[in-house]
């Protein structure tokens, strides 16, 4: 009887597995995408936007027209 439980399969052992190999995974994933944001050939390919951005006078009506058609299309 006791190889039997031993080869028993419960709910706790199989949540604690599951939630290891999870946090295993996500871990292997951010480390990854920490890593591949060091480069140094992104950084330097990438040009900053000049802040503040310029102001441009907006046309009242065209802006509402725009948000109008906006708001139809995509909801």
């Amino acid at each position: 009887m006791s190889e039997e439980k031993e080869k028993l399969l419960t709910r706790r052992t199989f949540l604690k597995g599951a939630a290891t190999a999870a946090g295993v995974t996500l871990l292997t994933g951010a480390g990854g995408l920490l890593l591949s944001g060091c480069s140094a050939s992104q950084t330097s390919a990438q040009k900053a936007p000049e802040w503040p951005y310029p102001y441009k006078k907006l046309d009242p009506a065209k802006a509402a027209e725009r948000a109008y058609k906006a708001y139809k299309e995509a909801g």
